[in-house]
């Protein structure tokens, strides 16, 4: 199979690598972050200056009681407008930081999110095959989102808490190295204690969305399919397996919360502890003549705020393990190179695809110990039809999805108009092979979207090809027509009806080649008219590849290949299987002798009754 790597993709990201290359853009807003956050900084450090000055130039050395003069109410009334002062630029600086880390954070949430579904998008069916639909969409959704909170709510907190430690550190140094010193003996204390809660909580972060993706996983298998749900009666059995995970989930999620709250109690320890030493000392020095009682206030002020910054640190640290850990999730999606790599040569004609098929000697596994195809020939002549029948299992819907390129041989060729299918461009391949699957897929929408689903056909267009389908009178009778509102899956319309939807939807992008996977399965009879007569008109000038249990359709085939373990057992024309002791022969009468042989056939045949109006088949 060769799911060769995206040019574009490279070697699987590492997740600093990612952040980078989403930050590198918004360079400029997160400058006038910086900016903003220093300013912060400054004004945090500034603001006990103004109690020191007052102190020093008008209450210290006066006694109990004391006259101010002219001079000392004008500084009194500078000293106020400062204090003013400092809280505008904090307020301002604040509110500047914010908006731009908080833009960048949106900005880079939304960049995240779009290259991540686009990515996903490229990934092949080997991927999505075996990932839970729900731990992906949870990578798109909430991890992606943890990513932009790091920005909105833990990097600027971070980065002004670090500053102030530092500034306050430089400050207190240049007042008294003694005091410093002290005041900060338990900063290596923290940072060792730091670093290990911090690896520990990312590392309990990824075990906890593992976990939440399994759950949303089983939530979105079990809600998508409520009808068996309902029908088995396992409310409580689903119940008992969300509840299982939550529990597991709910238990790793009480670790961190112990985790993060003995280390916070462990910083309000250290931080008390640095207080009582530098009021002690710092008393010491005043007495000495080494600092003024402002000096003090400042210091006493400084590492009383300390726990503070360091708190914020620690608390800040976790969240930036959590979000680095779903980050991970992220760029684990991004570094997946499982895609249909474009040929090296490969081209995209401008032109509609004559429509022969060829498979020549082709192979194919699924697993390297399941094995689906094996040295599979077939030769679909332009404008015809092949029938492949057999038991399930037997490797027909893997031609279907081989010829559709879902998927890569291990060996062999897959050929459309006598090329390598591989050296097609993939978007013009796809939009020259459509297929009809058993079940049409339907999405949220109204039955125009639906119909025009990826394209920008107008209304005429997609009223001609519902007519063409056979689906124009029962739109017509739905409450608003073409603009019904449709629910997820297509809720409210019979299997039938949104089989005719979808023939609609090939038709409208008129595809030289059709595969066809048992496009009439669990229909009723006049359903399966129904939609027999809009299958007659969507086969027409087109190469059909119609996988089937029903040998009577089949037999309105050009040409069976019956399978049988992988391997084409039989290929011939119909009528000379039938005229033969074949396999399908016996399987024809096995059918006729069951009575689910009928009438059913692709062409011109006599008009069937459905509610009293002649269908042609």
């Amino acid at each position: 199979m060769r799911h060769r790597a995206d040019p574009e993709a490279g070697a699987r990201p590492r997740t600093g690598h990612v952040l980078l290359h989403y930050l590198r853009p918004h360079g400029g807003a997160l400058v006038g972050a910086a900016l903003s956050t220093v300013a912060v900084t400054l004004a945090e450090l500034a603001a006990p200056w103004p109690l020191k000055i007052a102190i020093d130039s008008l209450v210290s050395g006066r006694g109990t009681h004391f006259d101010l003069s002219p001079a000392d109410v004008s500084l009194l009334v500078g000293l106020a407008a400062l204090v003013l002062g400092i809280a505008a630029v904090d307020a301002l600086a604040t509110f500047s930081s914010s908006y731009w880390l908080n833009r960048s954070g949106e900005s880079i949430v939304h960049d995240l999110r779009t290259a991540t579904y686009e990515h996903l998008q490229k990934l092949s069916l080997a991927f999505h095959s075996n990932r839970p639909t729900g731990d992906l969409v949870a990578r798109v959704t909430s991890d992606v989102n943890a990513v932009g909170d790091l920005f909105a709510q833990t990097l600027g907190t971070l980065t002004s808490s670090v500053l102030v430690l530092v500034g306050m550190f430089a400050v207190t140094f240049w007042i008294d190295p003694v005091l410093a010193v002290v005041a900060f003996l338990v900063s290596p204390v923290l940072l060792a204690t730091s670093l290990h809660y911090q690896k520990r909580i990312r590392l309990m972060a990824r075990t906890q969305r593992h976990q939440e993706g399994e759950i949303a996983s089983m939530a979105t298998e079990a809600l998508s399919a409520m009808q068996v749900v309902k029908a088995f009666g396992t409310e409580r059995f689903e119940h008992g397996r969300v509840h299982q995970r939550s529990a597991e989930r709910l238990k790793v999620g009480v670790e961190v919360s112990k985790v993060e709250s003995r280390f916070s109690a462990l910083v309000d320890v250290l931080g008390a502890v640095a207080t009582a030493l530098v009021l002690g000392l710092g008393v010491v020095s005043v007495a000495r003549g080494r600092i003024s009682a402002g000096d003090l206030v400042v210091v006493v002020a400084y590492t009383n705020k300390l726990y503070k910054p360091l708190k914020d640190i620690a608390k800040q640290a976790s969240r930036v393990a959590r979000s680095m850990a779903r980050l991970e999730r992220v760029a684990e999606v991004l570094g997946d190179d499982t895609v249909l790599a474009e040929g090296a040569g490969s081209t995209e004609p401008g032109r509609r695809a004559e429509g022969t098929v060829d498979l020549v000697d082709v192979r194919f596994r699924y697993l390297p110990q399941r094995r689906a195809l094996e040295g599979v020939s077939l030769h679909v002549p332009s404008g015809s039809t092949l029938a492949l029948v057999g038991e399930s299992g037997a490797g027909k819907s893997t031609i279907g999805a081989l010829v559709a390129r879902f998927y890569d041989p291990v060996s062999g060729v897959v050929r459309l108009d006598g090329r390598d299918a591989r050296d097609w461009s993939l978007r013009w391949l796809r939009s020259q092979v459509g297929v009809l699957l058993q079940d049409t897929i339907l999405f949220s929408g109204t039955v125009h979207e639906n119909i025009a689903y990826g394209t920008d056909a107008d209304a005429l267009t997609v009223r001609e090809v519902a007519g063409a389908a056979g689906a124009l009178s029962f739109i017509r009778a739905l409450p608003d027509g073409f603009d019904t509102m449709l629910g997820p899956g297509g809720t409210g319309l019979s299997g039938g009806q949104r089989q005719r939807i979808g023939i609609a939807r090939v038709l409208l992008r008129d595809p030289a080649v059709l595969v066809l996977d048992e496009p009439t399965t669990g229909l009723d009879p006049e359903s399966e008219a129904l939609v027999l007569a809009g299958l007659n008109r969507l086969v027409q000038g087109r190469t059909t590849i119609l996988i089937t249990h029903s040998t009577s359709l089949a037999r309105s085939a050009d040409m069976v290949a019956l399978m049988a373990d992988g391997r084409v057992a039989e290929y011939d024309a119909p009528e000379r299987l039938l005229a033969t002791d074949s396999r399908f022969r016996r399987l024809t009468e096995t059918q006729q002798h069951l009575g689910r042989a009928d009438d059913r056939t692709f062409g011109p045949a006599a008009p069937v009754l459905v509610d009293g109006l002649a269908v042609e088949l």
